[in-house]
């Protein structure tokens, strides 16, 4: 013998279904609110210690390498600091230590050390890259794909450039007839460098003096330091 159900049975068996499925997804937006599963690296944070020119750490111990800048080194295995590297440091440090910073970052996040890759922010909206260019107290070190604010930070540093500010008062004395460029990785070599050897030719350019290669945005080749 056929049984038949009642058409409300099978009505009262969906709205149950339906209700449960919004509970769920009302529980699991709940969560998120609540920022219990936080995603991807911060967006704000307080810096608790510089580290040099162009590294700091935050209030947790995740350390930041500032995108599109190089400070001179600190003394390290034996060698000297170079020449500005403590006042970048301090420069630094009077700008974010102990204070909330905003991060930005570009497509890579972080570098080779493990070290977070991010633009950082004052309160006021200050860059801070672009502050500690501005002093000559850095240059730009570009590394693709990760070139967000490049004209604002070339522009402060062409400014400084501009006034010998900083770094500027040696960093251009020149002992190269030119430079060979490699429009892939933004570096530029002395003539005789292995790695410009390497460049491949739809990559290779020339410059002929220091100053025109950094107008360019490159940066000079840590193996050679041209």
């Amino acid at each position: 013998m056929k049984r038949f159900f009642p058409q409300k049975t099978e009505n009262r068996k969906q709205k149950t279904q339906a209700v449960c499925l919004i509970l769920v997804l009302m529980a699991w937006l709940l969560a998120c609110a609540c920022g219990r599963a936080p995603l991807g690296p911060p967006q704000k944070a307080r810096v608790t210690q510089v580290v040099d020119g162009d590294t700091l750490i935050l209030a947790g111990g995740v350390r930041v390498r500032l995108l599109g800048i190089d400070a001179p080194e600190m003394e390290r295995d034996g060698r000297a600091a170079e020449f500005l590297a403590h006042k970048a440091k301090a420069y630094l440090a009077q700008l974010t230590e102990g204070k909330e910073v905003r991060l930005e970052y570009g497509p890579l996040r972080y570098d080779h050390y493990g070290r977070l890759l991010a633009h950082i922010f004052l309160a006021d909206n200050t860059l801070v890259e672009a502050a500690l260019l501005r002093q000559g107290l850095a240059r730009v070190y570009f590394h693709p794909p990760n070139l967000s604010y490049r004209e604002v930070l070339l522009a402060a540093q062409t400014e400084a450039m501009d006034a010998g500010r900083g770094v500027w008062q040696k960093a251009l004395n020149q002992n190269e007839t030119f430079y060979l460029a490699n429009r892939n990785t933004l570096r530029f070599h002395r003539p005789n460098c292995p790695l410009a050897e390497k460049i491949a030719p739809a990559n290779r350019g020339k410059f002929t003096s220091l100053k025109e290669a950094y107008l360019e945005g490159f940066s000079p080749c840590r193996s050679c330091k041209p």
